[in-house]
């Protein structure tokens, strides 16, 4: 079974259009309605989708979740997902899919930038870059858009993969899912329409939270250089800065209380980074020795 899966937060003006274009390429299309307040239940349902409706907004990833479970209780062999505001082309998921069974690949991203003709705004080009070079160093694999929605699933995947990120960080969990999975990937280049883009969401703080979840994820997989080695430099610079305290006290009699300060701390905020890495590093090699 063929399984196009559609996350929607109020979109009843272009839902009803999205379902039915997928429906041509699909068995059935689950669209999940994450607490909307307008009409996209109703007339996704009336297009001809199934609707799961969670009862309040619980987030982008929480719709996600939702839909991975669908997936695995329709025994599903593929499943696509896409965004419900009409910026991805659903005439465009026969060419996710083909590359998925002619591949035989585990997942395949629809990228709007590996053509390099992408028309994503400047500043939201640049947040998705910024999101997809820390993304990129916690896989073994490197991709052009790690935020990119549009993406196919083998059975295979649907039953490996199990995001729990509920907000938009999640794109960025399945990633390094997908590495620890040491499941195989493809992209392959889709066109997308900003026309009418409705988002009321300031990129600016809704970009940075992205990239800080993106980084936490991150760091758990690389947890040396990413607690580990500043910590070296905290206790290191600590140590010098100690060092010239104890130099001015004992050969000149003079007391710094400021660098005897700064020296303990940058010594002490070192020392948790560096427990900190150590403890991870250890937890994450105990999970793959039981894996």
């Amino acid at each position: 079974m063929k399984l196009v899966c559609i996350p929607a937060f109020n979109e009843e003006k272009a839902i009803g259009d999205v379902v039915r274009r997928s429906l041509a390429h699909a068995d059935k299309v689950i669209v999940c309605d994450d607490g909307s307040t307008d009409a996209t239940a109703r007339v996704a349902k009336e297009s001809g989708a199934t609707v799961i409706s969670h009862r309040k907004n619980e987030g982008y990833g929480a719709s996600i979740i939702t839909l991975f479970d669908r997936a695995r209780q329709e025994s599903a062999d593929v499943m696509i997902t896409m965004d419900g505001d009409g910026q991805h082309d659903p005439g465009q998921i026969p060419l996710l899919v083909d590359t998925l069974q002619e591949n035989k690949v585990d997942v395949v991203i629809g990228s709007r930038f590996l053509d390099g003709r992408s028309k994503t705004p400047g500043y939201r080009r640049q947040g998705i870059k910024i999101i997809t070079s820390a993304a990129n160093f916690g896989t073994d694999f490197k991709v052009s858009d790690a935020q990119s929605g549009f993406r196919a699933y083998s059975k295979g995947a649907i039953n490996s993969i199990h995001p729990t990120e509920t907000g938009m960080a999640v794109s960025t969990e399945i990633l390094l899912k997908i590495s620890n999975k040491g499941l195989s990937l493809a992209e392959v280049p889709i066109t997308i329409s900003y026309d009418g883009e409705t988002s009321t969401q300031n990129p600016v703080p809704h970009g940075v939270a992205v990239l800080m979840n993106t980084l936490k994820f991150v760091s758990v997989k690389h947890p040396i250089p990413f607690y580990g080695f500043p910590g070296i430099a905290l206790i290191i610079a600590g140590s010098v800065i100690g060092y010239q305290f104890l130099d001015a006290y004992l050969g000149r009699h003079e007391v710094f209380l400021g660098s005897l300060m700064a020296s303990i701390i940058l010594f002490l905020v070192g020392t948790i980074l560096c427990m900190t890495s150590v403890i991870l590093y250890s937890m994450a090699t105990l999970m793959r020795e039981r894996q």
